[in-house]
């Protein structure tokens, strides 16, 4: 029988004309992903997606889901082909909080099916949450005995980092891989950068850093 994996991401920023090199209207360059549109971006996110989610496994992302409007919510949603999107929300991820109703999705009558099209009565609303299983801004996952405490933003201190727990994070996209605490810690970025993230090859590599948890 297979098995599930978990698997995690963040920061997709699909539809962010200025992430986008090709398209942004940024002066400093520096956080600017290396693609010529918007459209080619989007693709390569969902590749990576799914090329490596399976349908019943569990993806964890942690924050900055979509740009471009309220309906490339669904717009990037409905293009995954992971059931399981738990959702930890972060600082661009506003109508997602807010649980606003989708324009351009609603409740198949009859099933229990979210479908393109315009609602028709109020029944049939598809608010922003039901696409996802949220959770709080700092969760707390068991995994294979493995504790992760996972949110949008880089904590310093977080439970049990001194009894080998990991934090994953997202929001300042890689800027702080080289810093202490991410390079001696049990602490990583999982902003995508082209790659989603699996449980059991996080765990693998935050391994290496096994003498390194405690703070001196």
């Amino acid at each position: 029988m297979k098995e599930n994996k978990v698997w995690f991401a963040s920061d997709f920023h699909y539809g962010h004309v200025n992430i986008c090199g090709g398209t942004t209207q940024w002066v400093d360059h520096g956080t600017t992903r290396d693609f010529d549109t918007v459209e080619e971006m989007n693709i390569t996110i969902l590749k990576s997606i799914n090329d490596v989610v399976a349908e019943d496994d569990e993806l964890y992302f942690l924050g900055d889901w979509s740009f471009g409007g309220i309906r490339n919510i669904w717009n990037f949603r409905k293009q995954i082909i992971c059931n399981n999107i738990h959702f930890i929300p972060g600082n661009h991820d506003n109508n997602i909080i807010k649980n606003k109703p989708l324009p351009n999705c609603h409740w198949e009558l009859f099933d229990d099916e979210i479908v393109d099209g315009v609602w028709r009565t109020a029944d049939e609303f598809v608010f922003a949450q039901e696409l996802f299983l949220m959770h709080p801004k700092i969760k707390e996952l068991i995994y294979k005995d493995q504790k992760f405490i996972l949110s949008h933003y880089p904590l310093e201190q977080w439970e049990d980092m001194d009894k080998g727990s990991i934090h994953l994070h997202g929001h300042v996209h890689h800027t702080l891989d080289g810093s202490d605490t991410n390079m001696f810690f049990r602490r990583m970025d999982v902003g995508w950068e082209g790659k989603i993230y699996s449980a059991d090859d996080i765990i693998a590599e935050m391994n290496k850093k096994e003498n390194k948890t405690h703070i001196k």
